[in-house]
């Protein structure tokens, strides 16, 4: 128990004012007037309360300590620390009433509270009336507004401002609810009060302006009630609220307009699914509310500052008095939150179902969201009962065009441009050249909201609204047709992107076309149905191959590859170019995705086979792509690079600057593992020179990694195998710097795997190699990369003895030559006999003489017996090392090699050997090798 005194304070009943007003979510504090206001209706706070709220928003978003408080508030007086926490007890349960309170004031254990709510401070002295008996029939709202704080502050100044506000979106996103929110907060700044007037039971227009009458008890004599309404309320200071505006909307535009210009002290809160376009409006779009972007991980606490989820589990307890959230439960919610786009009125209605279906159940039916979303409150607007109910209103206010782009934009799974809409969804009823205009006329309507965080234009339906478009559609009778043009679409859209592939930098060509994968989605269900197209299913599959590719969605690209594959076993595909794309995509996800080097060379042989029989360059030309990968990573290096001589050849005849490119790219990674240091480095700095490369234009069709970042580790390895460690260590990290950058999970996993991580090792830089390798197992697992995810269980058994087990069993087989030689090197212990035979026979290219190293050594340990045969197998390793220009692999056997001849007491020619090995480098003397090389040359010098 804590007690504080003040010392020196003159006692004081209630702090002074500081004059400042404070809005927070629905509720406003003027400090002068000591009043704090929900919806202009005043809160009852004890005056203790009051000064410890207002203590806190004077220091919101920092923490205050108890002791402060209490010194604040309790000016000279020893007061025990339960009295402060009864006060924020009962501030809790007073803010709990109104929106934006529940959470606004956090426990920060051992050291305060802070207020967490976003507040709004004003320095202007603000009038409250006392008199709340104004005239309104203001509807009460039921329950608690959620999640809608920031709009009702944001309309209440717009509102001070401009004499007509409008609220337009969808149906059940909460526009009437927020209007009579922002009524509430102003209605005693009325002398006249305020009346609310809903216009959604009008079938006729011409009858606007005698409903409005009506809400005043004027009768309506004569055709026109607009003279008699305007001498009603001529003079008097008044807040109208005009409700579901949308279908008599140009009616109701100039009765607005009329009422502003003939009284001055009327203002309007209008509510409408468009804008009523009419002089002096305000417009705020009002959004669904926030969900969290990733609901793993997240507390049921933390998930509740969410205001959709918020919103659900307020109305599941209405519903079920014992629900409660739990953690286990968040993901389920999110998800429930996310179908249902953050509407409130799908969200109640979905929570209302908890009771009957549990919230498994509930998740698992959304899709079928009209048969789920049907119990709404019985004194709901009838077209608030059920959601098929709200969007059938909608759609019958829209004219023949509107409705038949409606339903056909339904087949977009993603965000659409207007050329895409255009194409899919246009034609009759939709008249020639008048699609863009019947779009932009969804959108002003709140049936489709706009992407502006995507580089282009993009639009997009709610999935609410497109489950309901997609039923209207299915009713049509248009659904196949439509479905065809959208896969055509979709065809067509690939190939311009495929075209923009190496024009544009990496980025930017995402960001142009990485909407399009859901698309592709719904075009190959389609295409792959009953009633659709098989031929324009498999040419999807292969043309989108570089977008899967690119958003590193492998794993999935795989399963529909083998979908595509098996349509064309029972009959060949027309186009023969179709299979060959097919095989050799899946020869590249078979890699990636489960290290099937099997698949891998097949897929590849039968591409480059059919290819040829069929005089198809460019298929030709990304089957011997495919076998250069294959071979390089099955230690065939060797035949890499005799392929990547192929490839040079039909390169130069099909003419195209970026075919060359790319082969000496190619041509670097089949030199680098086979030993050729000097032309591996030729060609990486020659891709890494040229004008592309500087630009970032350096991708080719069918190149699914980086070129730049391609290049650097290549160039990266050989540079550590030439000597060069720090230089290695710089362009590495380029490399790793680069992939971070564009965001490509692929080309990151390709340099921590080839570069960062072996390179930090061959140093001995072991926490860099240990975090990296964290990295690469983080980013290979998320994506479903089985190779890379290999090469990080490999690493992490160099690094950890312990992990060593894991290398045996399924996964040891399908590493590939490569992974297992790049294993031998870093911890010689794990090389086995195949891979040291590959080193004696010469296959082993790149580490030939490391492995040749190790195999003498093998033969020195008790009981090998043969040091001739070991002394041998390190001077071929020198001579193998000189001859390849591998400078780190000789200095490692200089050091074995000048040990064996120190204890056969050759020391003059141990020291001689070692001496003048380490003289020829100009760098990395920091490196474990050199480090080792150093205190085994003065242990010599030493000795002498």
């Amino acid at each position: 128990m804590r007690q504080m005194q003040a010392a020196n304070v003159p006692p004081a009943e209630v702090r002074q004012p500081n004059g400042s007003t404070y809005a927070f979510g629905a509720f406003l504090l003027v400090s002068k007037e000591r009043k704090l206001l929900l919806a202009d209706e005043p809160v009852q706070l004890g005056s203790r309360a009051f000064d410890t709220l207002v203590v806190l928003l004077e220091r919101a978003g920092s923490v205050v300590s108890a002791d402060e408080l209490m010194r604040l508030v309790w000016p000279g007086v020893t007061v025990d620390e339960a009295n402060l926490r009864v006060q924020v007890g009962s501030l809790r349960k007073a803010l709990a009433r109104g929106e934006g309170g529940r959470h606004a004031i956090k426990t920060v254990p051992l050291q305060g509270y802070c207020f967490v709510a976003p507040v709004v401070r004003s320095d202007a002295e603000l009038a409250v009336q006392d008199n709340a008996e104004v005239q309104h029939n203001l509807p009460i709202p039921l329950t608690q507004i959620v999640g809608r704080g920031d709009a009702i502050e944001l309309l209440s100044k717009s509102l001070a401002n401009h004499r007509l506000v409008t609220v337009i979106g969808p149906g059940g996103i909460g526009k009437t609810t927020v209007a009579l929110a922002v009524a509430h907060r102003f209605l005693t700044r009325f002398a006249d009060g305020a009346r609310f007037v809903d216009f959604s039971s009008l079938s006729e227009p011409q009858l606007v302006a005698g409903t409005l009458a009506s809400a005043f008890g004027i009768g309506v004599l004569s055709q026109d009630p607009l003279a008699g309404l305007l001498a009603h309320l001529r003079g008097k200071q008044m807040l109208l609220v005009l409700d579901t505006c949308e279908h008599v909307v140009e009616v109701a535009a100039t009765l607005a307009e009329t009422l502003l210009v003939e009284l001055p002290g009327i203002r309007i809160v209008a509510t409408s699914r468009e804008a009523l376009r009419a002089k002096g409006e305000w417009v705020h779009r009002l959004p669904s509310l926030s969900l969290p972007s990733r609901a793993t991980g997240l507390t049921a606490v933390e998930a509740l500052a969410f205001p959709a989820i918020e919103l659900f589990v307020q109305q599941a307890t209405a519903t079920l008095n014992e629900f409660e959230l739990r953690d286990a439960d968040v993901p389920v919610v999110a998800e429930i939150c996310r179908c249902l786009d953050g509407i409130p009125l799908a969200i109640e209605l979905a929570a209302a179902r908890v009771d009957e279906l549990g919230l498994r159940e509930l998740a698992a039916r959304l899709h079928d969201s009209f048969s789920v979303l049907t119990r709404g409150r019985r004194t709901a607007l009838p077209r608030h009962l059920t959601l098929n109910a709200a969007l059938g209103w909608s759609y019958d206010l829209l004219r023949l065009d509107e409705q038949a782009m409606l339903r056909r934009l339904a087949v977009f799974r993603g965000p659409f441009t207007a050329g895409a809409a255009s194409a899919v969804a246009g034609g009759e009823p939709v008249g020639r050249g008048c699609a863009a205009e019947t779009l932009s006329n969804l959108f002003v309507k709140s049936l489709l909201v706009v992407d502006a965080n995507s580089d282009v234009l993009l639009y997009r339906l709610l999935d609410t609204t497109r489950a309901f478009a997609a039923e209207q559609l299915r009713h049509s009778g248009e659904f196949d047709i439509i479905s065809k043009r959208h896969a055509a679409y979709v065809c067509d859209a690939l190939r311009e992107a495929e075209r923009d592939w190496g024009a544009e930098e990496g980025t930017q060509w995402l960001g142009k076309y990485r909407h399009l994968i859901d698309d592709v989605r719904g075009a190959l269900d389609w295409a792959a149905s009953e009633t659709g197209d098989r031929e324009l299913g498999g040419r999807i599959s292969g043309q989108s191959a570089t977008l899967w590719f690119a958003l590193s969605l492998l794993e999935e690209y795989g399963r529909r590859i083998e979908v595509a594959l098996a349509a064309a076993r029972p009959r060949k595909y027309d186009d023969p170019a179709i299979e060959i794309s097919l095989l050799d995509a899946r020869g590249h996800a078979a890699w990636h995705t489960r290290g099937d080097m099997p698949t891998m060379g097949e897929s590849f042989a039968r591409a480059l086979a059919s290819a040829r029989r069929e005089g198809l360059a460019e298929a030709e030309y990304h089957a011997l792509y495919g076998q250069i990968v294959y071979f390089a990573t099955n230690g065939d290096y060797l035949d890499a690079l005799a392929t990547a001589e192929q490839l040079g050849t039909l390169a130069a005849a099909i003419g195209d600057p970026r075919a060359i490119l790319t082969h000496r790219r190619l041509s670097a990674v089949a030199s680098t593992f086979a030993g050729d240091h000097t032309g591996a480095r030729e060609h990486a700095q020659y891709v890494l020179g040229h004008s592309s490369s500087m630009s970032g234009k350096t991708r080719i069709n069918g190149m699914f990694f980086d070129q730049r970042i391609s290049s650097r580790t290549m160039l990266a390895r050989t540079l550590w195998l030439q000597g060069f460690a720090d230089q290695a260590q710089d362009c590495a990290q380029e490399g790793l710097a680069l992939a971070r950058s564009i965001d490509h999970a692929l080309s990151l996993c390709f340099v921590l795997a080839h570069a960062v991580v072996p390179i930090a090792l061959w140093r001995g830089e072991l926490p860099v190699a240990t975090e990296m390798t964290r990295l690469l197992l983080s980013r290979s697992q998320e994506h479903g990369f089985f190779i890379w995810y290999g090469f990080g269980r490999a690493y992490q058994a160099a690094l950890q003895p312990d992990a060593r087990h894991t290398l045996v069993g399924p996964t040891r087989p399908v590493m590939g030559a490569l992974l297992l030689e790049t294993l031998a090197t870093l911890d010689e212990t794990l090389a086995d006999n195949e891979v040291l035979a590959r080193g004696e026979t010469g296959r082993a290219g790149w580490c030939t003489p490391e492995l040749l190293r190790i195999s003498g050594r093998r033969l020195l340990r008790p009981g090998g017996g043969d040091r001739e045969r070991a002394e041998a197998l390190m001077l071929r390793s020198i001579e193998t090392a000189r001859r390849q220009g591998a400078l780190s692999w000789e200095l490692r056997t200089a050091i074995s090699l000048t040990e064996l001849w120190q204890a056969e007491g050759r020391r003059d020619r141990a020291i001689d050997l070692l001496a003048s090995t380490r003289s020829r480098f100009t760098e990395g003397f920091a490196t474990t090798d050199l480090v080792r090389s150093t205190v085994v040359l003065e242990n010599l010098r030493a000795s002498a």
